[in-house]
């Protein structure tokens, strides 16, 4: 069941992406709000913590596994809004989609008893079941950020 889910919440969000293609440049660089990030810092943000998963944590997410804690959170957004600004807004959606759809292959290579298989990263213990459903809120936090750009230009 968990793994339907989480395939669902990859393909709702790679349409999400392609709706994004209709953004112009401009609004794309521009920030959600004041002092905050751009719909293409945040979708770099994305695709980075996909990349991120992809090569760094899910080839090590096995039955009693102790993995490594994140990097440091602020470091880490600091390069992916670097990296997004030498990028045009379409380019960076191409590079989203196709992280998240590495990452939505490599996990269905995995028969559903894997996903309740327990490791640690640092003091807390989880499930790739749980990884992924974090990784869901986390996407529906961002998008929303960015879906309030699309619905704040509609009304001018």
């Amino acid at each position: 069941m968990a793994k339907e889910k989480v395939k669902k919440s990859h393909e709702d969000y790679q349409s999400w992406l392609e709706s994004l293609k209709e953004m112009n440049e401009e609004k794309a660089n521009s920030p959600y709000a004041e002092g905050k990030w751009s719909p293409k810092e945040i979708v770099m943000h994305l695709a980075e913590w996909d990349r991120y998963t992809a090569e760094e944590r899910l080839p090590h997410m096995k039955e009693g596994a102790k993995l490594d804690r994140f990097p440091d959170f602020e470091t880490y957004n600091k390069q992916s809004s670097e990296k997004a600004k030498s990028h045009s807004f379409a380019e960076t959606v191409d590079y989203a989609k196709s992280q998240r759809q590495r990452l939505t292959e490599e996990l269905d290579t995995f028969p559903e008893s894997r996903w309740t298989e327990k490791f640690s990263i640092g003091d807390h213990f989880l499930s790739i079941e749980d990884y992924f459903m974090d990784f869901a809120e986390h996407d529906a936090h961002h998008k929303k950020q960015v879906d309030s750009i699309q619905e704040n230009s509609s009304k001018e």
